[in-house]
């Protein structure tokens, strides 16, 4: 049959059609990229077209011009590590399962900066703070060109003028120059940052508190220069009082009027009750339980109610406190405080009726404490003729300073404080009190800690009867010396009872080494004891522990011996509760 030439050229293009619409046999396809390592073999795998697509459904067609296309994107994928000129050597094989593309690369020598202009325009050309960080610009004249790296000093630079109120900041020129012939980079930066803006009026979006007591915890003024840390200080210390359920913090710099950005601050508020329970269990103190209401809101000036409830094994108590904040109410308080305690250890009762005043300031790391209290006690050594009763003012005062890289598991930390104690009483001649405490945590390794504790104090008082029993120094216990039961160490009196001491002396070294996952062992030296006079009869003690992360806290379990009494035997000390 003779087709004319027109319909010759209709029958081609059905044919192509025809062979276009036919399924295309899928490929099986192993890649291989050699000569590279690290970051750079995971780009080119990750930027490798051929690597991107399911070689199940490709064709061949389409496989090989992927090959075609490799050389460019191996290209791509090395740049940004500042590698301009890599010989590739690459090849497309046949095999008897499908096909093979091999790629060996060598990436070349990388292009080096040769120059780096970091510069500041604008109203925050002399701030000190941008300054440092365009300094600090992390490619230095000699560094591999890469691109990263480039991107991360712009980003830092940028959000650093945004923090600090440059609101409009941004680069202008922003350069990489690359010469690969040359194998040098050149970084050509200018930050312009425009004005600095300030804080403008903030509104606080709420009907439970006055306004005149809300606004100071504003930790800035209008017209202080904007900083977003301000802004989070602000969000962080209203969440912290617990008069919100929600605390956001949203700045309006659209609607800013000479620089100055209005402040809106939108506030849920919290429920006013909050009921709290528990339960546990330590060696110390045996089965206890806890009963707690808070009254987060008394009145709109912000005043606290607080009471708590305890019952262990070994003591009773029923406290409440009121607290009303003063000058900074972030920080400080005036605590109205009293409360009922009862306490048997051993051989020993004391009872104890307390009101008292406190104030209380915070400035991290720091905490200070200055107090009064009346305290009126009752106590009794098993085996005495009668109870005796002190009532007792007591001023006393209490610095602390605690840091800590974790506040539930530190590996860095360190926790002093020092507590000073004066006892006027018509019963019985005054006396002062002194108690240093030390707690400090070093990292051992990676997954190891140093823990090591100490406590020293003295009493100035003519007799030890002259102290109530609440304040006299016993050591022995799950965080004094373990190996002896709660409060078991201390001077003993004619019938062999243990009285306590004026004086106090503990120490502990610990080495702590975590195992597998949140579990961890320990091994540990305890010493100390508390005494009536100036002779130490230092007890020790050692023994192997058992560590838990719980999600609650440390959950410890130790074994001790005290060495000094050998047929003592083990004793078993289980607690809770971060170090510091």
């Amino acid at each position: 049959m003779v087709f004319s030439r027109p319909w010759r050229a209709l029958a081609t293009g059905l044919a192509f059609l025809l062979v276009s619409m036919s399924p295309a046999r899928a490929v099986e396809l192993v890649v291989e990229v050699d000569g590279l390592s690290g970051d750079l073999e995971k780009n080119v795998r990750a930027t490798l077209g051929i690597l991107q697509e399911n070689a199940e459904r490709m064709s061949e067609s389409r496989l090989r011009r992927l090959h075609l296309q490799a050389e460019a994107d191996i290209e791509q994928a090395l740049r940004p590590f500042g590698y301009y000129t890599p010989r590739i050597d690459s090849a497309l094989t046949p095999r008897q399962a499908g096909w093979l593309a091999r790629y060996r690369i060598d990436p070349g020598e990388p292009v080096r900066v040769a120059d780096v202009a970091v510069r500041l325009a604008g109203a925050g050309q002399n701030d000190p703070a941008l300054r440092k960080v365009a300094e600090s610009f992390p490619l230095k004249s000699g560094d591999v060109a890469d691109h990263r790296r480039y991107e991360e000093g712009k980003t830092r630079l940028r959000r650093r003028a945004l923090s600090n109120g440059y609101l409009d900041a941004d680069f202008d020129p922003a350069e990489l120059r690359i010469d690969p012939a040359a194998g040098q980079a050149e970084i050509l930066l200018t930050l312009n940052t425009g004005q600095r803006y300030r804080f403008g009026p903030v509104s606080l979006e709420q009907d439970i508190l006055r306004p005149q007591f809300l606004t100071r915890f504003i930790p800035f003024a209008p017209g202080d220069d904007y900083e977003i840390r301000k802004l989070l200080d602000l969000q962080y210390v209203l969440d912290d009082t617990e008069y919100f359920s929600r605390v956001e913090v949203i700045p309006h710099p659209e609607q800013a009027v000479d620089g100055a950005v209005p402040i809106e601050v939108a506030l849920d508020p919290n429920k006013r009750h909050k009921y709290t329970f528990g339960i546990g269990y330590g060696t110390d103190t045996g089965p206890r339980g806890t009963l707690g209401w808070d009254n987060r809101r008394v009145n709109s000036l912000g005043h606290r109610w607080r009471s708590q409830l305890k019952l262990a094994q070994v003591d009773a108590s029923a406290q409440f406190s009121y607290l009303i904040p003063i000058d900074n109410p972030a920080t400080d308080s005036l605590d109205l405080n009293g409360g009922l305690r009862e306490t048997n250890v051993e051989d020993r009762t004391s009872r104890i009726t307390s009101i008292g005043v406190a104030r209380t300031d915070r400035d991290a790391p720091w905490m200070r404490i200055l107090r009064i209290n009346l305290e009126h006690e009752r106590f009794q050594l098993d085996g005495s003729d009668e109870e005796e009763t002190i009532l007792s003012l007591l001023p006393g005062a209490n610095w602390t300073y605690t840091r800590a890289d974790d506040p539930l598991y530190p590996r860095d930390g360190l926790r002093w404080s020092v507590d000073f104690l004066a006892g006027v009483s018509p019963d019985a001649t005054p006396y002062g009190q002194a108690l240093m405490e030390t707690r400090w945590v070093h990292p051992a390794g990676s997954r190891g800690r140093w823990i090591l504790r100490q406590q020293s104090g003295a009493t100035v008082a003519d007799t030890l009867s002259d102290v109530p029993l609440s304040k006299r120094f016993f050591a022995g216990g799950d965080n004094s010396v373990r190996g002896y039961d709660y409060q078991e160490l201390g001077s003993r009196n004619e019938a062999g009872l243990v009285q306590g001491g004026r004086y106090l002396v503990t120490a502990s070294a610990e080495f702590e080494q975590l195992l597998w996952r949140q579990w961890g062992a320990a091994v540990f030296v305890d010493a100390g004891n508390a005494f009536d006079d100036t002779e130490m009869d230092l007890k020790t003690a050692a023994g192997l522990g058992l560590r838990w992360r719980s999600p609650v806290g440390p959950l410890k379990l130790d074994v001790a011996q005290p060495l000094d009494e050998p047929d003592a035997g083990w004793r078993l000390h289980l607690s809770l509760g971060s170090e510091l």
